[in-house]
């Protein structure tokens, strides 16, 4: 006897087959809303040439349906990724651990909220890394690029603009604060400005030798906190004093060893005012 056909197994038995899940398709989105497959496609890229019933009915069976845009062919359509990288020059420890970053994060993510951006997340220090993040920044992949701890060496803003994608820096770079230097888009706060009022807080409570903790100073914030500093400071009547000055890189470690420092070389030091910590 000729053997039968294979036994197909029960909803509990381990060994039954399991269907293939189907995955909705243009067509089958234009099919349910009754219009044609371009009015989906349109719908899906956000082209305002469709009618508020027409759309209405497409959004409808995507929702019905489960459907899910392909990004690859949007992005072909559209040539945009609905993607924008943030890209850290610092390591991944101190991305994670200081609080700065996290809160830096946080301020990205709810600005994206009412967006279709997602938010690319690279840490940049290593020669492997940047290899790495150099590769992926392309319009290809992100339709723009948010810089942080940028030191004034670091290529990425030229690599950026030879390829045509946006970029913004978070601080002001140090280059931007000689004459005629390039512009850049960036979001910063008035370093100067600020260390100036904090020096001349400490100085209307009488203290007279005020110590500072600067930033690195290829950085537009290392170098503005530091004016803003010795110009206070020059305004008191006090020559700067460059035993009162150590300098750190804002980590926390780098703070308490510049404090060392400064307690070693100057025990009589009265006030300090701290740029990096």
């Amino acid at each position: 006897m000729a053997p039968g056909p294979p036994a197909v197994g029960g909803a509990d038995d381990d060994n039954a087959a399991h269907p293939v899940a189907w995955a909705p398709t243009l067509d089958a989105v234009a099919a349910r809303a009754g219009v044609g497959r371009g009015t989906v496609s349109r719908v899906v890229n956000g082209s305002p040439q469709v009618s508020p019933e027409a759309r209405a009915a497409v959004q409808q069976a995507i929702a019905e349906l489960g459907y899910v845009p392909n990004r690859a062919a949007r992005a072909l359509v559209t040539q945009r990724t609905d993607s924008v990288a943030l890209v850290v020059s610092e390591s991944g420890e101190r991305v994670f651990t200081e609080p700065f970053f996290a809160a830096i994060v946080r301020g990205i993510s709810s600005g994206l909220l009412e967006t279709p951006m997602q938010l690319w997340l690279a840490m940049a220090q290593s020669p492997v890394e940047r290899e790495r993040v150099e590769h992926h920044l392309t319009n290809q992949h992100v339709d723009g690029v948010l810089l942080l701890s940028l030191h004034d060496s670091d290529p990425l803003p030229t690599l950026l603009e030879e390829r045509g994608l946006p970029a913004v820096l978070g601080g002001r770079p140090a280059r931007m604060l000689q004459p005629g230097a390039q512009p850049a888009w960036f979001v910063d706060v008035d370093n100067a400005g600020g260390a100036r009022q904090a020096v001349e807080y400490l100085a209307r409570q009488g203290r007279r030798r005020i110590a500072t903790i600067a930033g690195t100073q290829d950085m537009g914030v290392g170098l503005a906190r530091l004016t803003g500093y010795t110009e206070a400071v020059k305004a008191t009547g006090v020559g700067v004093n460059p035993d009162l000055i150590a300098y750190g890189d804002f980590s926390e470690g780098s703070g308490a060893a510049a404090m060392s420092r400064l307690l070693d070389a100057c025990p009589d030091l009265d006030a300090v005012f701290v740029a990096s910590t």
